[in-house]
């Protein structure tokens, strides 16, 4: 795979080096750590459980995605590349359902305010965050499973297309989640009182947003090298801002803030102390 090839923004994703396994190994075991924290959280009430799962099977996908990387970083060729293009597929669809997260998070949220935005505002949202989230996914993983050590070059730039596209959009979604989301705080004081929630959504709104510029910069300019010639800046640079997201999750007690207003102030009480 030359590098006239990667120019095309297809094969971004394809480092320099050789990935380290012990290092995909140990970050793949902590989403699924992670993820049991959240499941064993939710288990622990009986109100909301779908929001719950989506974080816990988005926190397994990105371990499966870094077990996919640790197995192929095992291989010592690229005589298969199946999978990598795995890591590629799981490690770029999870993260665009973390947007799908937050924003059934802050729809949680005005559905639980009493002066919250009307029902037809919060139906039209859920519907959008759903639609988005199921459409960029989708071109996510159409273009990482594009990528192959048989692909066309007319394959590769239908790939490259899509991955630009899904990243585009997804950046994008990720800037609305943060207007909508301080729209509310502004428009509704009640929503100020709902710290926890609201520090849950900005952290995960910005920092899937900043994730969302390192991978502009190298599906767009694949040549500079941001984080395909370190694989110590690409940690840094993308899963750790996942892992951040998560971990504040788990942390914060995101499943029990999904039950609704007492559970919530309760929350609340209990950190403040």
């Amino acid at each position: 795979m030359s590098d006239s090839t990667l120019s095309q923004g297809a094969l971004s994703s394809i480092p320099n080096y050789w990935p380290s396994k012990a290092a995909a190994y140990g970050v793949a075991g902590v989403y699924y750590a992670f993820g049991l924290a959240l499941l064993v959280e939710g288990k622990r009430f009986h109100g909301e459980k779908r929001l719950v799962y989506l974080a816990v099977l988005i926190s397994w996908m990105l371990g499966g995605a870094f077990t996919a990387r640790g197995v192929f970083a095992g291989q010592g060729s690229w005589d298969n590349i199946a999978p990598y293009v795995a890591f590629g597929v799981l490690g770029g669809v999870a993260p665009n359902f973390i947007n799908l997260v937050n924003y059934l998070l802050l729809i949680l949220l005005m559905r639980d305010l009493y002066e919250g935005p009307s029902r037809r505002v919060v139906v039209g949202l859920r519907v959008f965050s759903v639609i988005t989230a199921l459409a960029f996914g989708a071109l996510s993983a159409a273009g990482s499973g594009m990528i192959s050590g048989t692909a066309t070059a007319d394959q590769l730039k239908t790939a490259s297309t899509l991955l630009k596209v899904s990243t585009a959009g997804q950046m994008a979604n990720s800037l609305l989640l943060l207007v909508f989301t301080s729209a509310l705080v502004v428009g509704c004081s009640e929503a100020l009182q709902r710290r926890g929630w609201v520090f849950i959504i900005y952290v995960g709104g910005l920092l899937i947003a900043a994730r969302n510029v390192v991978r502009i910069v190298t599906v767009f300019h694949p040549e500079n090298g941001l984080i395909r010639d370190s694989e110590t800046r690409y940690y840094c640079l993308d899963p750790l801002f996942t892992l951040v997201i998560i971990f504040t999750w788990v942390v914060l007690n995101m499943p029990g803030r999904c039950q609704g207003r007492n559970r919530e102030m309760l929350l609340d009480g209990a950190i403040s102390k």
